[in-house]
C-alpha cells in the first residue's frame, strides 16, 4: 500500500506541474499579444509592427519563444508523464497479477512450494505451512533440505531427473514427526522454463507439490484386511460344508452303536462320541450362521440365546485368552431384528473386549446382561475390567477407520459398522462414563411386539429352513 501512494503522490505532483506550466505559457502568450496589439497601434501598420520588433530584438522572444519554446516544453512535459504513467500502471498489473497468482496457491488444497535450481525456496503457500510446521516467512530463501531435513531429500538429483526426462516425477516419502506416527507424502516435481531456448542454457525453477496420503494408505492396507478376512470367513464356510458330510456318518454310526451297545461301559464311551459330535455340528452350523451374507429380513427372535450362541462360537478364542464370559438375563429377551446383524454386533464388541484384556496381559472377565431398558427397550450391557478406552479417544471411537491397536491389528471398522446396525434396529449404543477400570457398552434395542415373526424364510447354510 506504501509503493501504491508513493506512486500517486508522483503522478499527482507531475500533473500539477504540468499545469503549472501550461496557465503560465498561456499567461505569457497572452501578455505577448496583448503587448503586440499595442504596438500595432501605436505603428498603425504590420510592416510598422515587424520593423519596430525587429529594431528592439523582441521578435524571437515574442513569436518563436512564446510559441515553438513553449510547445515543445509541452511536448516534453507530457511525453514524460506519459511514460510514468505507463510504467506505474505497468508495475501495477504486475503487482496485481502476483497477489492474484498468491491468492490462488494459498487457497490450494495441496502444499506448494517453489525451487530454484539449488533447491532455495522461492515462494510457500499455506498449505505448506500447515504441512511442514514453517511458516512462510521463515524458508524463503533456504534449501528445502535446510528446511525440511527428515526428508532426506537429495534435490539435485530429483532436479537432474526431472531434467533428463523432460516431465513431472512423483515421490512418495516418509515425514517422521516427533511425538507422533510418521506421515506418508507423495511430492511431485515439475520443471519450469523462464523462457525458449534449449534446456542446457537455462536457469529452471521447479514446482512441487506435495500431499499427505496417510489416510489413503491406511485405508488401502485395511481395506486389504478386510478383503483377505472375507477370503477367510468364505474358505472356512466351504470346510465347514465339506465337515458336516463326514459328521453327519459319525454321528448316525454312533447311535447305532450305542443301540447295540451291551455294556453300560460301552454306551457311555458311544454317548461321549455323540456328545462331542453334536458339539463339533453346533460349532459349524454356528459358523455358517455368523458367515451367511447379511440381509434385510428381521423377525422375533431371543437375544440372550443369540448372545449365548454367539459366545458358545467364540469360546476356544476367549479359553486361550484367559477371558471368563458370563450370561445373564433379568427379563423377557425378545427382540424385533436380523439374527446375522446383532451376532455381528456381539462379536465385534466381544472382540474388542478381548483385545483389551489380552494386551494387560493376564485374561479377564466380559459380562453380558440383557436387562429391560425401560420404554419398550432392552438393554444388552457388554463390560470388561481391562484398561479401559482413555478419554481422549472417546469421542472418536464409533468413526471409521478409527483404532487404537497396533498397526495391521485392526480395521477400525468394528465399532463403526456395530453402530450402524444397532440405528438400523432403531435402537442406540453409548459407553458408559467409567468409574476404575474396564469398558462398559450399553446396547439399547426395542422389543419385539407381540405375534411378530419372521418375515421372510432363511435357508441355513447346511440345507435346513428357518421360519
Amino acid at each position: 500500500m506504501t509503493k501504491l501512494a508513493k506512486w500517486v503522490g508522483r503522478v499527482l505532483l507531475l500533473r500539477l506541474l504540468l499545469w503549472v506550466l501550461v496557465a503560465a505559457s498561456l499567461a505569457f502568450i497572452v501578455a505577448t499579444l496583448v503587448e503586440l496589439n499595442g504596438d500595432y497601434l501605436a505603428t498603425g501598420s504590420l510592416p510598422g509592427l515587424l520593423e519596430a520588433e525587429w529594431h528592439r530584438g523582441h521578435i524571437l522572444r515574442d513569436i518563436f519563444g512564446s510559441g515553438v519554446f513553449q510547445f515543445l516544453i509541452l511536448i516534453v512535459g507530457w511525453s514524460s508523464y506519459f511514460r510514468l504513467r505507463t510504467r506505474e500502471l505497468g508495475q501495477l498489473r504486475l503487482r496485481r497479477s502476483e497477489q492474484k497468482y498468491r491468492n490462488i496457491i494459498n487457497h490450494a488444497g495441496e502444499a506448494i512450494f517453489l525451487l530454484d535450481d539449488r533447491g532455495r525456496v522461492l515462494e510457500w503457500n499455506k498449505k505448506s505451512e500447515d504441512l511442514f510446521h514453517q511458516p512462510r516467512r521463515n524458508v524463503l530463501g533456504h534449501r528445502l533440505q535446510d528446511v525440511v531435513p527428515q526428508l532426506a531429500l537429495d534435490a539435485e538429483q530429483i532436479f537432474a531427473d526431472v531434467v533428463k526426462a523432460h516431465r513431472s516425477l512423483a515421490f512418495e516419502l516418509t515425514l517422521p514427526i516427533e511425538g507422533a506416527a510418521p506421515r506418508q507424502l507423495t511430492m511431485i516435481f515439475s520443471g519450469v522454463l523462464p523462457g525458449g531456448g534449449p534446456l542446457a542454457d537455462k536457469e529452471m525453477t521447479f514446482v512441487v507439490i506435495a500431499r499427505d496420503i496417510t489416510s489413503e494408505k491406511q485405508f488401502e492396507s485395511r481395506l486389504s484386511e478386510t478383503e483377505k478376512l472375507v477370503g477367510i470367513g468364505q474358505l472356512a464356510a466351504g470346510i465347514a460344508h465339506q465337515l458336516n458330510t463326514p459328521l453327519g456318518a459319525i454321528l448316525l454310526s454312533a447311535q447305532m452303536l450305542e443301540d447295540a451297545a451291551r455294556t453300560e461301559d460301552e454306551q457311555d464311551d458311544i454317548r461321549r462320541i455323540i456328545r462331542q459330535t453334536e458339539q463339533c455340528r453346533g460349532i459349524i452350523k454356528g459358523l455358517l450362521n455368523f458367515a451367511r451374507p447379511t440381509g434385510t429380513e428381521r423377525g422375533r427372535l431371543d437375544l440372550a440365546e443369540t448372545v449365548r450362541d454367539t459366545v458358545y462360537l467364540m469360546e476356544k478364542n476367549l479359553t486361550v485368552a484367559g477371558v471368563e464370559v458370563v450370561v445373564t438375563a433379568t427379563t423377557e429377551p425378545w427382540v424385533f431384528g436380523n439374527r446375522n446383524e446383532l451376532e455381528q454386533v456381539i462379536f465385534n464388541l466381544l472382540v474388542n473386549a478381548m483385545d483389551a484384556l489380552e494386551a494387560g496381559g493376564k485374561g479377564g472377565r466380559v459380562d453380558l446382561e440383557v436387562a429391560d431398558g425401560g420404554s419398550g427397550e432392552l438393554r444388552l450391557t457388554i463390560a470388561d475390567n481391562g484398561s479401559g478406552i482413555p478419554a481422549a479417544t472417546r469421542a472418536n471411537i464409533f468413526l471409521p477407520f478409527f483404532t487404537t491397536k497396533d498397526y495391521g491389528k485392526g480395521t477400525g471398522l468394528g465399532l463403526s459398522i456395530v453402530a450402524r446396525i444397532v440405528h438400523e434396529h432403531g435402537g442406540r449404543i453409548e459407553l458408559r462414563e467409567q468409574s476404575g477400570h474396564g469398558a462398559i457398552f450399553d446396547v439399547w434395542l426395542p422389543r419385539a411386539r407381540e405375534g411378530s415373526k419372521h418375515v421372510a424364510l432363511i435357508e441355513d447354510g447346511d440345507g435346513e429352513t428357518d421360519i
